[in-house]
């Protein structure tokens, strides 16, 4: 009967369908109880289907009866599996050993199940095969209890989930599951009870809730889902549906069957012909739900496979032998054809891993390359690109464009007295301070250590005034770690495009050089470049490049300024002083380029060059004069740290076999003799040579007279500011001079006067001691051809 084939053929799909979300479900995470109560809901209701299977198709009442005991055991169980997986599910413990909501289930399947005669099935055939009748006994009733009061008890528990991310799907398998029980329970309770002949819909019914509990559970683990994240069953519904219904017009298909008479076809052929559709829709759903149609396929013609063999050793026919090697032929290309797609998909997903990794690494480099890892600010590079791609929006003239230059004036002393990870937190933190105060549209990078650049565009330049105002506003306020406050002063350093250059390299450079200039100016203030910094500033480069060339190219000579004995007023020795005729500039004065020569550090050859020339200048002085002659040569600190200057003098010394003894070497004192002991050894080992040591420009700077106890000091030379003040009647002069020269006196000491210009000075300080002069009273700096030409004059 049609009928009967259609709801077999449903009961078949149901249980295909099930059976496939019950597998998927598990795949989806082996270890979740919760899957594992889903995967034993599915397991009940496909016994009960193929229980209810046998008694539609077959048309033995005994064998009916059989089918009606093995469904049992799915009906009995699943009501008590619902529960217990809904309260996995809301995660509700389970009270008590959970086991023992299964007692009503056992004694239904002992009394429905066993063949012990607890229970007399009351069965009449019909149109949809066997249709069980309840009798309404006593089993019924518990039953009835049993069904409605587990059900209910789940809905209660789904009703008071309380879930904030799965709630679509609690309402989507409440809603489902609620119309299951009531369309359910009318169709195979209340409706036969009226004498409405109806097979069992229940399990038809279920299959809906059943897959959208699977998709919900799927959901929790999308990684794991993969590409077949949310099938659509629908498809693998009606694909299974349609291969059962063709299924069975196979088993039913006679030769004299009036379908075959009247497409005029041959049973073999119309064979041909459904096992083709077969083969169809198996490749059908495994192209469409990959893993879902994959599993569906190999269990329906896994069936059709069992049961063409079955069939064969039943009858020893031939017949099912083209349908058996059909079977084995779809299941081998599914297989096939899984294998592709798996391999597919892995190099696809390997393209993807690979395209993702690239990504990733290169928004690491383009952070490398244009972000600093401390502060998290755009670098240096990221700035100038930025400042020349803003240039070219500013042709109309519409606004201004600055860059401010900051440098913090105290953070070394930060990681020198807090340390190196503190003074990054503290970078950090100043970081987010600057960027709080600045516009969205500004730009701020870190150019490198304690140096910061920002890029300002505002209509007027009155405006900029206003941002550096609020900058060294936010920065009076501390950085506080660790209860400890950090005070960052910076010194700010202003260009202005196009007034201070056309380009970014041009305004970051001139925005330093205004940075300095604050610096030189006090710290702690904005500066504005102007072209005086600017000249004065390539001056400096142009002073500096050619510094390194003009040893080689013959540009520094030595002057010599005699010195007068205050007692015989005759020469007594000399001091030698570089000199260095630029061709630019012409004459460059020491206060000019001795400093660029420091920092550079080209000061240690030049100091030699002066120190081997004043050498054998003092050997040609003595040789055409009778009274003995001393050489004075300057050394500057950044000389004295030199390791090997001991080493380079002596060999001087001894090249040129002058008398050491003749020689004095002039320091410099400063405030670097405080914090580097290692000057206070060079100058003992200078001594050790037998060089005179004299104290430059006594009574300034950082001169103390604790130091004349511990220096092995044999000259000090007094200052020209006091010996000025000889001259205006400055009485505190006078009297410093008269403290200068008895001290040195009383230590064993020679006393010399820098910058004697009058006869008044020279009396001055014959009259009180002091033993040596130097000045224009009686010679400017010479060269040794003018100390010749002029040798009676200055009573050589």
């Amino acid at each position: 009967m049609l009928s009967t084939s259609l709801f077999a053929m449903l009961y078949i799909t149901v249980c295909t369908v099930s059976l496939v979300t019950g597998i998927l479900v598990l795949q989806n995470d082996r270890s979740s109880k919760t899957n594992h109560a889903y995967f034993a809901l599915v397991v009940s209701l496909i016994i009960w289907t193929l229980g209810l299977t046998v008694s539609t198709v077959t048309s033995s009442i005994t064998i009916a009866v059989w089918g009606q005991m093995v469904s049992s055991y799915g009906w009995a169980n699943l009501y008590a599996i619902l529960l217990v997986f809904v309260l996995r599910l809301t995660g509700r413990k389970e009270r008590g050993n959970h086991y023992a909501l299964f007692i009503p289930p056992i004694l239904l399947m002992v009394v429905y199940g066993l063949p012990l005669n607890l229970y007399a099935y009351n069965l009449e055939f019909s149109p949809f095969g066997w249709l069980f009748t309840s009798t309404n006994t006593f089993w019924d009733y518990v039953f009835y209890v049993y069904f409605t009061g587990y059900t209910l008890l789940s809905l209660f528990l789904l009703i008071a989930w309380k879930t904030e991310t799965e709630k679509h799907q609690k309402k989507q398998i409440l809603l489902s599951l609620s119309v299951a029980f009531l369309v359910g329970s009318a169709s195979d309770i209340y409706l036969p009870s009226f004498g409405v002949q109806l097979p069992q819909l229940a399990p038809i019914i279920l299959v809906v809730p059943i897959v959208l509990i699977a998709q919900a559970l799927r959901s929790r683990n999308p990684v794991v889902t993969g590409i077949d994240a949310a099938p659509r069953y629908t498809y693998i519904f009606v694909g299974v549906a349609l291969y059962v219904l063709i299924s069975v017009l196979q088993v039913r298909l006679t030769a004299s069957s009036s379908i075959l008479m009247a497409l005029n076809l041959n049973e073999s052929t119309f064979r041909g012909i459904i096992t083709q559709l077969q083969m169809f829709i198996s490749i059908y759903l495994v192209m469409r739900q990959k893993k879902t149609g994959v599993i569906a396929a190999l269990l329906i013609n896994g069936a059709n496979l069992v049961s063409s063999v079955l069939y064969l050793i039943r009858t020893n026919s031939p017949d099912p032998i083209p349908g058996i090697i059909s079977y084995i032929a779809v299941m081998l290309l599914i297989y096939l054809i899984r294998v592709f797609e798996q391999r597919s998909e892995w190099y696809i997903s390997h393209i993807d891993s690979q395209r993702s990794e690239l990504e990733k690494s290169q928004d690491r480099l383009y952070s490398l390359a244009f972000y600093d890892s401390l502060t998290k600010l755009p670098n240096r590079d990221y700035f100038i690109n930025h400042v020349d791609q803003t240039i070219t929006t500013l042709s109309d003239g519409s606004q201004k464009l600055a860059i401010l230059f900051l440098d913090f004036d105290s953070f070394k002393s930060i990681n020198d007295t807090a340390g190196h990870a503190t003074g990054d937190l503290v970078l950090s933190k100043i970081a987010q301070v600057l960027v709080s105060v600045l516009d969205k549209e500004d730009v701020i990078a870190r150019f490198g250590g304690d140096e910061f650049l920002v890029e300002v565009r505002r209509p007027k330049e009155e405006d900029l005034l206003l941002v550096t105002n609020t900058i060294m506003q936010a920065l009076k306020n501390p950085i506080v770690l660790e209860q400890e406050e950090y005070f960052l002063p910076a010194s700010i350093g202003v260009s202005i495009h196009p007034a201070d250059g056309r380009d970014a390299h041009t305004l970051i450079m001139n925005a330093d050089i205004a940075m300095y200039s604050a610096k030189a100016k006090g710290k702690n203030q904005v500066v504005y470049c102007d072209e005086e910094m600017k000249a004065q500033t390539t001056k400096r480069l142009r002073l500096t490049n050619g510094l390194y060339r003009a040893l080689d190219r013959n540009e520094l000579f030595v002057m010599y300024q005699p010195q007068m004995c205050t007692e015989t007023r005759k020469v007594c020795g000399f001091e030698a002083l570089v000199r260095w005729n630029n061709p630019e500039y012409g004459l460059v004065q020491p206060l000019s380029f001795i400093p660029l020569a420091e920092q550079t550090g080209l000061i240690r050859p030049i100091g030699m060059f002066v120190f081997e020339q004043a050498c054998r200048q003092l050997i040609a002085f003595q040789q055409t004069c009778q009274e003995r002659l001393t050489m004075s040569v300057n050394l500057s600190v950044v000389q004295l740290k030199d390791a090997r200057i001991v080493e380079n003098m002596k060999k001087i010394l001894k090249k040129t076999g002058v008398d050491v003894h003749a020689l004095q070497i002039e320091i410099t004192e400063s405030a670097t003799f405080l914090d580097e002991p290692i000057l206070l050894e060079r100058i003992f080992e200078l001594k050790q040579l037998g060089l005179s040591l004299a104290f430059d420009d006594f009574g300034t700077g950082h001169s103390s007279f604790s130091r004349l106890k511990t220096y092995p000091i044999d000259q000090l030379k007094i200052d020209i500011e006091f010996v000025q003040g000889i001259t205006t009647g400055s009485d505190k002069d006078k009297a410093l001079i008269k403290s200068i020269i008895q001290t040195a006196k009383n230590l064993g000491m020679e006393v010399l006067a820098e910058g004697v210009e009058t006869e008044k000075q020279l009396q001055f300080l014959s009259q009180h001691g002091c033993d040596k002069v130097q000045g224009f009273y009686f010679s400017k700096p010479l060269k040794v051809e003018e100390i010749i030409a002029n040798n009676q004059q200055i009573a050589f």
